[in-house]
C-alpha cells in the first residue's frame, strides 16, 4: 500500500484543496436543517414573511456555494485522479521492462497487462472518493449526531439504534467480497492468456481444427469470471435497498414518536421534527458512502496488491553503453541450466568453444536447447552450472551491459515495431548513416523491397509486421542485427523463412561482410550448417557431435539423420 501512496504525494496540496471544499459543501449541507427549521418556527408561525425570504435567500447562497465547490472539487479530482493513474501506469510499465526474464515469467505476461490496465484503472477509480470519504463521512456523521441531539435527544436516539444495524450489513456482505474479486482478476488474466494464445496461433489452431476446444476455454475463463464479479455486486447491490428500507423505517418511527410528542411536550416544535429527521437522513447519506467504501475497499485491496507485487520486483537497471570492447572467443564449459523449479534440466554439460572469427553452427530438432544456450549467451540467464566466457573473462566478472554491448543478435522471432523502416533498422545503431543503411539492406537481400516502395526508408512498417511477409521480416531482423558494431553475431534460426537461394547469396554477403567476426548460427537446416567452420550438434539439452560437416556425417547418426531426411543424402558439400 505504501508503494502506491508515494504516487499521490506530489498531488498532496491539491488533496488538500479537494478536502476544504469538500468541507465547505459538507457544512452547507449540515445547516440546511437548522434554517428549515428556523424557517418553520420563527417564519412559518410566527407569520414573518421577512424571516422567511431572509432565511430562503440564505439557503439559496449555500446551496450555490455547495454548487460551486461541488463543481470545483469534480475538476481538481479529476486532475489528480487522471495525474495519479498515469504516474503508477508509467512506473509500472518501466518495471515491466527492467524485469528478468525469471521475474516476468513469475507473473506472466496476461496477469501483467490485467495489472497495468485493468487494476489500475480500478485503483483510479478508488482515488476519486477518496478524500471525499476521508472528508464527508465524519462531519456528516458527528456533525449530523450532534445537531439531532441537540434538536431532540429522544428521536436522535432512534439513529443511535439503526446505525449499529447498518454497520452490521455491511461487514456481513463485505466479508465475503474479497475472494470473489480475487478470483475474479484471475480469471481475467486467463482470458487475456487464452486470447493472445489463440491470437499467435490461429493457423495452428485452424490447422488442427481445435477451435471449438480454444472456444470452450475462452467461455470457461469468461463464465468463471463473470460468475464471481455477478456474485460480488450482487452482495454490494443488498446494501442500498437494506440501508433505504432502515432509514424510511427509522423515519417513520421519528415522525410517529415526534407526533405523540409534539401534542403533549409544548417546547418541541415541528421544525424540531423536520430538521432531525433531515439530520438522520445526512447521516444515512454519510453511512451509505461509508458502506460502498467497504464494498470496494475488497477489490482495491487485491488490485493495490497485484500492482504491488510488480513494482516490489527487484527488476534490472537500465542498460548503459559500457564501451569494453571483448574478441569474439566464447567458451562453455561443462554448463547446465534449469528453468526455476523444473525437475530436469533443460542443458546438461554443455561444452562450446569458439575461436574469434570462426563460424560455427548449432543444429538440432526442435526443443533440443539451442535457444536456450543463447539465452544463457545474452546473459538473459544465469546458468545453475558450469561457465561461461568470452573474450576470456568469466560472465560473472563482466556486467550485463557489457556482453551484450559485445553481442548483436536476431531473435528467433522477427520482431517489427510499428514505424518507418529506417526506424526499425536504426534500432541496431541509432546514429547510423544513410550509407550504413544502405549497404546492410543489400546484405540481408532486402534493398530491392526498400526501393519498390514509394516512401523507401520512410515505408511505414504496421505493428509487428503485418503488412510484409515472414522472409521479409527476417531480412530486416538480420539487417538491424549487423547494422550494430558488435564481437559476436548470434543468428538464432533467422534463415528458416528464406528459401535456398537467397539464403544462398545473403550467407555469401554476410561472410564477407562480417569477416573476422564470430559468427553463431542456430538452425534447423543441414543447408545451413553444413557451409559452417564448425557444427554442434544438440540433442535433448546435450551436445552429441562436434565436428565439419564431413566428419559429422561419419561420426553423428542424429546429424546424418538430419541430413538424409531434408537433403536425400546426396548433396555434396
Amino acid at each position: 500500500m505504501r508503494q502506491i501512496f508515494r504516487y499521490i504525494k506530489p498531488y498532496r496540496r491539491k488533496l488538500v484543496l479537494v478536502g476544504l471544499l469538500y468541507l465547505v459543501s459538507t457544512m452547507c449541507s449540515l445547516l440546511m436543517p437548522y434554517l428549515m427549521s428556523s424557517i418553520v418556527n420563527d417564519g412559518i408561525q410566527a407569520h414573518d414573511m421577512g424571516m422567511i425570504i431572509r432565511i430562503g435567500v440564505l439557503m439559496l447562497l449555500l446551496a450555490a456555494m455547495a454548487l460551486g465547490c461541488g463543481i470545483w472539487t469534480t475538476r481538481v479530482n479529476s486532475k489528480v485522479s487522471t495525474g495519479f493513474s498515469r504516474d503508477l501506469r508509467n512506473s509500472v510499465f518501466q518495471k515491466i521492462n527492467s524485469l528478468s526474464f525469471e521475474e516476468y515469467a513469475s507473473i506472466g505476461t496476461s496477469s501483467l497487462l490485467t495489472r497495468a490496465t485493468h487494476d489500475i484503472f480500478n485503483i483510479q477509480e478508488a482515488s476519486v472518493s477518496f478524500v471525499y470519504v476521508i472528508v464527508t463521512f465524519p462531519v456528516l456523521f458527528i456533525g449530523g449526531a450532534v445537531l439531532a441531539f441537540t434538536s431532540d435527544w429522544l428521536l436522535a436516539l432512534v439513529l443511535v439504534a439503526l446505525a449499529p444495524l447498518v454497520l452490521l450489513i455491511i461487514w456481513l456482505v463485505t466479508r465475503r467480497m474479497g475472494n470473489l474479486w480475487e478470483n475474479s482478476d484471475k480469471y481475467i488474466d486467463m482470458q487475456n492468456k487464452v486470447v493472445r494464445e489463440r491470437l499467435s496461433g490461429l493457423r495452428v489452431v485452424r490447422s488442427f481444427d481445435k477451435e471449438l476446444h480454444e472456444h470452450r476455454r475462452i467461455e470457461f475463463a469468461t463464465k468463471e469470471m463473470a460468475k464471481n464479479i455477478i456474485k460480488a455486486n450482487v452482495l454490494a447491490g443488498v446494501i442500498n435497498p437494506l440501508s433505504l428500507f432502515l432509514l424510511n423505517i427509522a423515519t417513520i418511527a421519528m415522525l410517529y414518536i415526534g407526533a405523540v410528542r409534539i401534542q403533549s411536550e409544548a417546547w418541541l416544535t415541528a421544525g424540531d421534527i423536520i430538521a432531525t429527521v433531515q439530520y438522520v437522513a445526512l447521516i444515512m447519506n454519510g453511512l451509505l458512502v461509508l458502506s460502498w467504501t467497504f464494498v470496494w475497499l475488497p477489490h482495491l485491496k487485491v488490485c493495490v496488491r497485484r500492482v504491488s507485487e510488480v513494482l516490489a520486483l527487484k527488476g534490472q537497471p537500465a542498460e548503459q553503453v559500457s564501451g569494453e570492447v571483448l574478441s569474439g572467443e566464447i567458451k562453455l564449459e561443462n554448463v547446465s541450466f534449469s528453468y526455476g523449479d523444473s525437475e530436469q534440466p533443460v542443458l546438461q554439460n554443455i561444452d562450446i568453444d569458439i575461436k574469434n572469427g570462426e563460424i560455427v553452427s548449432i543444429i538440432g530438432g526442435t526443443g533440443s536447447g539451442k535457444t536456450t544456450v543463447m539465452k544463457l549467451l545474452m546473459d538473459f540467464y544465469a546458468p545453475t552450472g558450469g561457465r561461461i566466457s568470452m573474450g576470456g573473462r568469466d560472465y560473472s566478472t563482466l556486467s550485463r551491459e557489457t556482453v551484450r554491448d559485445n553481442i548483436a543478435i536476431a531473435l528467433q522471432k522477427s520482431m517489427i515495431f510499428e514505424g518507418t523502416i529506417e526506424e526499425n533498422i536504426k534500432m541496431g545503431k541509432k546514429d547510423a548513416s544513410p550509407d550504413e543503411l544502405e549497404r546492410v539492406a543489400e546484405i540481408a537481400q532486402i534493398s530491392d523491397f526498400i526501393h519498390s516502395q514509394e516512401n523507401g526508408y520512410s515505408y511505414k512498417l504496421a505493428q509487428a509486421g503485418a503488412n510484409i511477409s515472414g522472409g521479409q521480416k527476417q531480412r530486416f531482423n538480420i539487417a538491424r542485427t549487423i547494422i550494430k558494431p558488435a564481437s559476436v553475431y548470434i543468428f538464432d534460426d533467422s534463415f528458416s523463412a528464406l528459401d535456398y537461394l537467397t539464403e544462398s547469396k545473403l550467407r555469401k554477403e554476410l561472410n564477407r561482410y562480417l569477416k573476422g567476426k564470430t559468427q553463431i548460427i542456430v538452425t534447423q537446416r543441414a543447408a545451413t550448417a553444413m557451409r559452417c567452420d564448425k557444427v554442434y550438434v544438440m540433442d535433448r539439452g546435450r551436445i552429441v557431435g562436434v565436428g565439419t560437416h564431413e566428419e559429422l556425417l561419419s561420426s553423428c547418426p542424429i546429424y546424418k539423420e538430419i541430413y538424409d531426411s531434408q537433403l536425400g543424402g546426396d548433396l555434396n558439400a
